[in-house]
Parts: structure tokens; sequence; C-alpha cells
């Protein structure tokens, strides 16, 4: 309930505030402004008032008390000054009920899209869209972290290179979570209010700029279902392995991963609608004819208005591309809009103009459609948890604490054991020795030694072959993927802000770093001429470097034909015909390549059809295996090279894999890296 009052009163001082500065186009404008710009200034208090008191037992809930004073104060003040005429000038003729129709559809299919990839289920448990847990993870926890140690950072520890750009959404969603709210609830009513709110400005904007309600409409529709842009930008960018994924940033699943873009989106739609609406050409051609010198100033831009605009966008988080790739696809949806719209009232015979406006709009929401199907049928992840006290709002009682994988999880829950985590088979989540953070590599070098991606603690460590702990190589950031070559050298691959490899000399000292145009690289292999392969995740290729880092060849693109991929997570080469081997779980399916990349045949994976975490493989030339990790089945199933399954491998009982990852091969063991349980599993092997 108190959250619930908390986003009443932040709306209600948005819309006292906005109406003494702007001027609406219709009624779902001046509402949409109000969401954005309240929660915006609320969250920017909250956050400040509990930096001021960050030295309190409870900065806050501190912080929430003093929201609670200040806010219903500065309503009663602003109500006695705000101007009681209307702010509203409808611009577009016709009824605003059609507008109201389709902003509530729009509106329930965004709560169907967004609070069915993120809710907590009967049993209390948080289920997360499997599909995007890698990204979506380090947010939740942070949100989580708020919620429960009050912290008050300001970056996300996960992503070190970005200050503001998500974090004040996430901040005020770990407020909502402390005020009452649990964790799914506190992010979903955020996301659905900013994506509705700037859906509403969409609209807003359409009729402005075109004098059609209908424009608006289309507009607004085709920004929500646009999964025709993806293949129409990709047309624009003719295929280019390097810059084609930029060009697609807005998917459909952006509005699930990306759930702070919106808000920040509409921010800047609206300062836009502002502009546009206070010198359009039509203001400025009437203050130029104007008579007199004053009438014509009075029609240009309030100073107060830009001001308070000017406020605004300095109040937001630094810019990035995100928010400048939405706002051209806004744009985009708006002309398609348009052109669909003018198609449609065209006077030719037949009524062949409406058959193709018709046509045209028809074929984009079928696209549309079908990537929302696509993206709330991904298979649910269910977060561990466990019950822990804590403050919440203003009373004292026991709550879930969510055990996030994937992420920086916060240290609230868990390390409880007395007895510390020595090796890594018995591994334990936390930032000591033998414990791990979200890793996500594992290999082994000629000697046996055990090296892991530490990607929550942005480390590498060494271990030997029984487990013990060696030592620690850091810092990097985020790093994936980890392999070794015939020599001992070590690659890395970093997935935070760099983007790159990393090549190490076997004492762990530097030697060199790369970063061909890769963007999200991930899995890294060496073949036996000590060719390395790494999956550039973030544009589904592969990429072949020679040992000085010269790229040889690559390969792939988003697909499900021959040669292509979705989500890939794993390559691995097999030694002796030097043929490669790339995990495509997406697909339900691994591909086999020879080493320039030609395609040559396919294995069916029917088990991965709901892919969890990152599949990897393993090529086990003695005994002519390949093993493929399935997080979904908790288990690793056993190809032949042709294909055949031949059966499943697990640890010994009663120990139990959780959510195996990556694998490695050390001479008669398979050792299966598991994120959900920190630890490192080590399954013998028969012989042949």
């Amino acid at each position: 309930m108190l959250a619930l009052i908390y986003l009443g009163l932040a709306i209600a001082l948005g819309d006292l505030l906005c109406r003494r500065f702007y001027r609406f186009v219709s009624t779902a404008h001046r509402w949409a402004a109000a969401i954005l710009i309240g929660i915006l200034l609320s969250t920017w208090l909250t956050y400040l008032a509990g930096l001021a008191l960050a030295h309190a037992g409870e900065p806050l809930l501190s912080a929430d008390i003093l929201f609670f004073v200040i806010v219903p104060g500065a309503l009663f003040w602003l109500s006695r000054k705000t101007p009681k005429v209307s702010m509203i000038e409808e611009r577009a003729p016709g009824s605003s009920t059609s507008d109201w129709i389709t902003l509530a559809a729009l509106c329930a299919v965004a709560c169907v899209l967004l609070m069915g990839t993120l809710y907590v289920n009967k049993e209390g448990r948080l289920c997360l869209s499997g599909t995007k847990t890698s990204d979506f993870a380090a947010q939740l926890s942070f949100t989580q972290s708020v919620a429960l140690l009050h912290s008050f950072p300001n970056s996300f520890p996960y992503y070190p290179s970005r200050l503001f750009d998500r974090f004040l959404f996430y901040f005020q969603a770990g407020n909502l979570n402390f005020l009452g709210l649990n964790l799914a609830w506190s992010v979903d009513v955020l996301s659905v209010l900013g994506l509705t709110s700037m859906l509403a400005l969409v609209m807003a904007l359409g009729e402005l700029l075109f004098h059609s309600r209908v424009v608006g409409r289309l507009g607004a529709t085709f920004f929500f279902f646009h999964g025709f842009l993806e293949h129409l930008t990709n047309f624009f960018a003719g295929g280019h392995p390097y810059h084609d994924r930029s060009w697609r940033f807005w998917q459909q699943i952006a509005f699930v991963n990306e759930r702070h873009v919106p808000f920040a989106t509409g921010i800047f739609l609206l300062v836009l609608i502002f502009l546009v609406d206070r010198c359009g050409p039509k203001v400025l051609a009437a203050a130029t004819s104007s008579s007199t010198i004053k009438r014509a100033r009075s029609r240009l831009i309030p100073v107060k208005g830009l001001a308070f605009s000017a406020l605004l966008i300095a109040a937001l988080p630094p810019w990035n591309a995100a928010v400048l790739i939405t706002t051209a696809v806004v744009l985009s949806c708006l002309f398609v809009a348009y052109g669909c719209w003018r198609l449609w009232r065209l006077e030719i015979p037949t009524m062949l103009g409406r058959a193709l406006g018709g046509s045209l709009t028809a074929c984009i929401l079928v696209a549309g459609v079908m990537d929302i199907f696509t993206v709330c049928g991904a298979y649910p992840m269910e977060i561990k948890y466990e019950n822990e006290p804590l403050v919440k709002g203003l009373s004292f009682r026991t709550s879930a604490i969510y055990k996030i994988p994937d992420s920086f999880a916060p240290r609230v829950a868990g390390e409880r054991s007395p007895k510390l985590p020595v090796t890594a088979f018995e591994g334990g989540h936390g930032n000591g020795r033998a414990q791990f953070d979200n890793a996500r590599g594992i290999a082994t070098d000629g000697a046996g030694n055990i090296f892991i991606a530490d990607s929550g603690n942005g480390r590498i460590q060494k271990f030997s072959p029984n487990g013990a702990f060696v030592t620690s190589i850091q810092p990097f950031e985020a790093p994936s993927g980890i392999a070794i070559d015939h020599a001992g050298n070590v690659y890395v691959s970093e997935i935070g802000s760099k983007h790159r490899v990393q090549k190490l000399a076997p004492n762990g000292t530097f030697i060199a770093q790369w970063a061909p145009g890769l963007y999200g690289p991930r899995k890294i292999a060496i073949g036996p001429d000590d060719s390395i392969y790494v999956v550039d995740s973030g544009r589904n290729r592969i990429v072949k470097f020679s040992p000085d880092g010269q790229v040889l060849t690559s390969w792939g693109s988003d697909g499900s034909g021959d040669g292509q991929f979705k989500g890939l997570t794993s390559v691995t080469v097999n030694p002796t015909d030097n043929k490669v081997y790339v995990a495509d779980p997406v697909n339900s399916r691994i591909q086999v390549f020879d080493s320039n990349g030609k395609f040559l045949k396919k294995l069916s994976v029917p088990e991965w059809r709901e892919p969890l975490g990152f599949e990897d493989l393993a090529i086990d030339p003695y005994r002519g295996r390949l093993y493929a990790s399935s997080a979904h089945l908790r288990t690793i199933l056993v190809f032949d090279f042709q294909g055949n399954r031949l059966g499943t491998v697990t640890p010994a009982p009663p120990e139990k894999l959780e959510a195996p990852s990556a694998l490695a091969l050390a001479r008669d063991k398979l050792l299966v890296l598991d994120p959900d349980s920190d630890r490192v599993f080590l399954i013998s092997l028969p012989d042949r």
C-alpha cells in the first residue's frame, strides 16, 4: 500500500508541475507527462535524500519518510499556484475515444509481455524469462540490494563504465520493493507505466506532426509491434557483420530487457513535442506574419517551458545509443503510419489504395505479434530463494531473498557455513578463494590445472588438478570465456564494456588484447593449429583468429538457416579432424563446419527446445564423444560425432547438477561448471 501511495503522490506532483509549463494535445498526453516527470523527480528526491542520510541507520527509510512529508506540502502549495484553465488544446479532428481504446489495448498487451516474463508464481518463487536471464538478472540483483541493504552506489558494479543509464530506474524499483511490493511487481509496475506513457506520447506526436489521430494510433501500434523494422534496418545495413546488430538494436525483446529505455525516451519525446508545438512550421509562419514584434514573440517558445525542458533533459541519465535509436524508430513508425494512412485515402479505382494500405498494416502487425509470442513463449526460470528478516516499509517481517544467478548477487543471504570452501569442487558464492560469482568459463591446461572465468568477481581463478586454489589473475571486466593453447597461453574474453579478447602468458602476465568489432565475445576454443575461435554472441557469428590476433575468417548471422545462429553460446574444435562444432541452442541443434567456416552438417538436439543458460560443448577425441550441457534437463547429453544420441552423464549420487553450463575435459574426467551451485562438478568417464 505504501508503494502505491508513493506512486500516486509522485504522479500528482508531476501533473501539477507539467500544467505550469506545458500545454497538451490530449488528456493522454497530459497524464503520460505526469507519470514520467513525477516518477523521475521523485526518484531523484528519494535518492538524494537517502544519499544525504547515508550514515543513518536506515537511510532509505528516512528518505521515504522525508518524501511523504515534503511532497504533500508541495502539492498543497502548487495546487494554489497552478492555473485553473484547461491546458489541453486538441490539434487533430475527431473523437478521442478510439485513442483511448488503442492505448488501453496496447497497455494490456504490454502487461502480458512484461508481467509474463517476470513474475512471482503461486509457490512464491521468482520466474524470469529464460532467454534473457544473463542480461537482466544483474539489474534485478541491484534492485534487491537497494531494498535490502539501502545501498546508494552511483554505478552498477557489473557494468563499471555505466553510471546512470539504468541506475535511476532500478533504484526506484528497489525503493518500491522496500515499500512493500515484491521484486517482480516493483519492476513490472514501473515498466508498464513507462512503456504505456511512452506509447501515449508517440500518439500525441503523430497527431501533432500529421494532424491526424489515425496516424498517431497507427504509429504507436507500429512501434509496439515493430518486427518489420528488424528486417528493414538489416536490409539498409547491407547485412554487414559489423553493423547489422547495432541497426537492429530495438527488437521486441528490448521491451523486456531494456525496461529503463522507455522512461528516458518518453522524457525526450515530451520535450520534442513541446518544441514542435511551440516552434513548428505553422507557429513560425503565424509569428512572422504578425503585425507587431510583440505578437510574434508571444507565439515562440516560453522561457519558463524551455527552462523546465532543459531541467528534465539534465535530470535524465547520460544519453546513449539506446535512447537515440528508439527515438529514430518512433519517427520511422510515424512516417510508415502516415504512408499507410495516405494509401488508404487515395481515390483510385477498385479500392486499390485501401487494399494496399490495409495489407501493409496487416503484415506489419502480424510480424510484430509473432515477435510477441516468441518472447512470451520463452521458458521461465525459477529463481531459488530463502527467507530473511528485514525492514520493508514501516513494518518488520520475513521476506523472500531471491538468489538470482548470473549476476553480482548482493551478499545478503548465504555464505553462512562456518567452514569456508577450499577447493573448486566445494565452491560457494562469494569473492574469496575458491568462491564464485556468476562463473561462466572453464578450461584446463596440459598439466590438468583448472582455470575458471569468475565473471562477477572480475577475475580468473587457477586451481590444481585436485581443485586446490593456486592463484587469482585480475582485474578483468566480466570475463566470460577462457581457453588454453598448447604452449600454456591463456585467452580470456570480456563482455563488460570492452568486448575484447586478452592473451596472457602461462604465468598470467599480459601479452596482447584484440577487439576487432567484437560485440559480446563469450566462449573461446583452440584448434589443433592453435587458431583461436571466438563466439561473438552479439553478432551471432564465429570469428577465427591467428595466435597473434589477426582475423583469419568469420561466419554466421542471425537466423535459422544453415550457417546461421540464434543466441549461440559455445564453440569447440575436434583436434583429430579440425572440424568446428557450434552450439545453436535456440534452434535446437549443433552445427558442424570445417576450419574455414564451410557448413558441413547439423546435429539435432531437441532437448535444447527450452535453453536456460549458456549451453556448452566439449569434444572427447579419445572416446569419440561429444558432450553437451543442458541446464533445462540438469544433465550432460552425450553424442557420437555422427549426431547419434548415446545417453547422459551425471555426477555420482547424491550430488546433483543445478544448471550445468561450461564444460572442460581433464584426462578421464569431465569438469562441469554450475553457476547455480557456484562450484565445479567432477564426473568420471568410462573407458572406451
